[in-house]
């Protein structure tokens, strides 16, 4: 009797129970179908709030003019105005005013004006005279000797009676990019130097935009705008987080589990980011140095055919949007008879030489090098030597202990090295550790016990070339390219191409890999065919560059007085055989082959991509911030609307609909555990966001957002990020 009570005892117990637990799992559902309902039936709103963040991996400017990149440009435009506004056009493409009105009657003479009321941020208004100052000396006389306003040099500006008359050289509706410089405060720079201009007024700088520049102290490689005066964006702030380099920003996305960072602009994409392709203002081609005595016209010709021709095969979409402008689309030649125009002696073939290596993109043997991150590739080239070189290895990592792999298995481990240097100095001496020939060695580190491949290293050498060798190389083609990644493929293409046609022997490919060197010898001429880019604005006609002599801009250095009568015929009246005569001089003395567009590669957060990006195509680089800027939300808020809420027929419809799995409404219970987490944006219905005040202390900031030098952990990224700006 005792033991069948105490059956049913236990059989009240798990009943209870049972019945405990069906009645919380059908409060959860309860709950969970309510909040879906309540979203399904509202109207969801976008809130002014939140902070956007994007990481950068070079300096940047936010005064005008010292820097005129796609990036720096934007972030000026929060602070400064312009005369017409660069990122807004009607439907025709042409600028919409900001602070000033323009007119013209012939695209070449045009008169300015002030919109309307506007303020500088000390309280003086913008006048007229501030535009006048700007465009005269600032732009036309070039008064800091700033080398992207060279280009202006032959404007005319002129102000009469209240207004301002801007005359260019020739007519041209690509003029009217002009009147999107920004305009700065005479009352503040009139006497300043560039260096005063680039150093005190950034401390206190003078601005009439919406935005402002946050001071705080906690996070010196970020800068933040507080974007909460401005009425066309719903963001709260704009943060740039600055990383030395990608390494850094891998290593402390990987180490911290994931990034404060919303997009970043790199070809390399990272989990929980996609790449969204966007066109650059840079123009790519092939440059034929027109002043060099190697290239001869039937050469250009025959080059250019060739090119045209077979250049448009494989993966060359993921690099360069083809081309097809009526202008330079023209060619006298397929290339089949370009054997004819080259007669040029060989290399030799030996086994190892400067050409074979240039070819599989070695670099000549530094005598200090950088590692950042591990696992790293490098491969140098040097001619043979006497005794030893030095050669100086920093790394952006602190290990414990290196140990450096020879080539024949011998270990070195350097006695005096310490960790927080970061760096050691390493013997190569010849004919001991190293040889002619093939060397490979490896770097090893260790922290905390744990083996790292810093890095593989690959050392070839040669014997010296004899002087007959030299003297066959001078008489070579050759072809200068920068290394990055489209003028690196284009070099690739040319060569299968000149391969394939028997004529690869005839060239030698010069990869620069520092700017300031690429800019000298374009200037010096040193070179016979340039791979690369101009930049041309999306708005910019492609006859523009043969409106110049500057190098870096025209690098074929082409100019003929018959194509430049034509160009001015087209400008003023675009008709078809003028096109025709423009294109036959362009294909008699083919100074280049245009190849197309470059990208700019973006990666986005997911949401940001499929909010903003869903569907875009042929996006330029420079208009992709201001779309996030204008039409992106961080924060979107749920507004109840009881009469549909309340309705009966509606709450049917939604059960029916989402048990059968065809309601629009799915029931995201992955989004209801983010809301949860604090990793969305919670509806107002549920919890009413309140902006945290900024209590960071006033400190100086320079104009220029410098690199780190040490990494930045993410839990800093985070904490910094939430006491600058909530």
């Amino acid at each position: 009797m005792l033991y069948s009570r105490y059956e049913v005892h236990t059989f009240k117990r798990v009943l209870k129970y049972l019945l405990g637990v069906i009645i919380i799992l059908w409060a959860i559902v309860t709950f969970v179908m309510g909040y879906f309902y309540i979203v399904s039936t509202g109207t969801q709103i976008s809130k002014k709030w939140g902070t956007f963040v994007e990481g950068i991996f070079n300096q940047v400017s936010y005064l005008p003019y010292l820097r005129s990149d796609e990036q720096s440009t934007f972030y000026q435009s929060f602070l400064f105005g312009s005369c017409v506004d660069l990122y807004e056009t009607d439907e025709e493409g042409n600028y919409l005013p900001d602070l000033c009105e323009i007119s013209s009657e012939d695209d070449k003479v045009y008169q300015v004006s002030l919109t309307g009321e506007a303020f500088w941020n000390d309280g003086m208004p913008v006048s007229i005279d501030d535009v006048f100052f700007t465009y005269d000396e600032i732009i036309r006389q070039n008064k800091w000797g700033i080398a992207s306003l060279s280009a202006w040099a032959n404007v005319s500006v002129a102000l009469e009676n209240g207004a301002i008359k801007v005359e260019f050289p020739i007519s041209s509706p690509n003029n009217a990019t002009f009147f999107t410089q920004y305009i700065l405060p005479k009352h503040s720079i009139a006497n300043a130097s560039l260096e005063e201009y680039r150093n005190t007024f950034s401390l206190a700088p003078v601005y009439a935009g919406c935005a402002s520049i946050v001071a705080q102290t906690k996070d010196i490689n970020s800068l933040i705008f507080d974007l909460s005066k401005c009425e066309d964006t719903h963001l709260g702030y704009y943060q740039l987080k600055t990383y030395q380099n990608f390494e850094e920003f891998e290593f402390t996305f990987r180490n911290g589990g994931g990034s404060i960072v919303d997009v970043y602009q790199s070809p390399y994409t990272m989990p929980e980011y996609s790449k969204q392709n966007m066109l650059s203002s840079q123009l790519m081609g092939v440059f034929f140095n027109t002043n060099s005595d190697k290239v001869k016209v039937r050469l250009r010709r025959s080059l250019g055919g060739l090119i045209n021709s077979q250049f448009f095969t494989g993966s060359y979409q993921q690099f360069i949007r083809k081309y097809q402008g009526e202008v330079l689309s023209y060619y006298l030649t397929d290339g089949e008879n370009v054997g004819e125009f080259i007669n040029r002696v060989s290399l030799s073939s030996d086994d190892i030489n400067t050409q074979d290596l240039q070819d599989s993109w070695a670099k000549e043997l530094p005598t200090e090098m950088s590692i950042n991150g591990v696992d790293r590739k490098f491969t140098f080239f040097t001619q043979k030597f006497d005794g030893a070189k030095n050669l100086e290895i920093k790394f952006s990592n602190e290990f414990e202990n290196i140990k450096i792999t020879g080539p024949d298995g011998s270990i070195y481990t350097p006695p005096n090295y310490k960790k927080a240097d970061k760096k050691l100095n390493y013997k190569l001496t010849m004919d001991s550790n190293i040889k002619v020939g093939s060397n490979q060695f490896t770097i090893s580190g260790y922290i905390k016990g744990k083996t790292y491949t810093i890095a593989s290293i690959d050392i070839y050498v040669f014997e010296a070339l004899s002087p007959q060798q030299q003297e066959e190389n001078q008489r070579k083609l050759n072809v200068l390219f920068y290394s990055e990644p489209s003028s690196i493929f284009v070099a690739q293409q040319l060569r299968e191409i000149f391969r394939s046609a028997g004529i690869l022997e005839n060239f030698i490919f010069e990869e620069v890999f520092n700017p300031e060197e690429l800019e000298g010898k374009l200037l010096m001429g040193t070179y016979d065919i340039y791979i690369g880019s101009v930049e041309l604005g999306s708005r910019s006609d492609i006859l523009a560059l043969f409106n110049t002599e500057e190098a870096l801009q025209n690098p074929s250095r082409y100019r003929n007085p018959i194509l430049t009568s034509l160009i001015r015929q087209y400008t003023r009246a675009p008709l078809n055989n003028t096109l025709w005569e423009i294109n036959n001089v362009l294909a008699q003395d083919m100074p280049l082959v245009l190849l197309g567009r470059t990208y700019t590669a973006v990666q986005m957060k997911d949401k940001i991509a499929k909010e903003v990006f869903s569907g875009v195509v042929d996006m330029y680089a420079y208009e992709w911030r201001h779309e996030i800027y204008a039409n992106y939300a961080l924060v979107h808020n749920t507004v109840l609307n009881p009469q549909e809420t309340f309705d009966r027929s509606n709450f049917f419809h939604f059960i029916k609909d989402n048990l059968s799995g065809s309601g629009s409404t799915s029931w995201d219970l992955g989004r209801f555990s983010r809301i949860f987490n604090k990793q969305e944006n919670t509806p107002d219905f549920l919890l009413e966001l309140e902006k945290n005040e900024d209590t960071t202390a006033v400190r100086p900031f320079n104009e220029l957002v410098q690199p780190a030098n040490t990494p930045v952990s993410e839990e800093e990224e985070e904490s910094s990020q939430e006491e600058s700006a909530s």
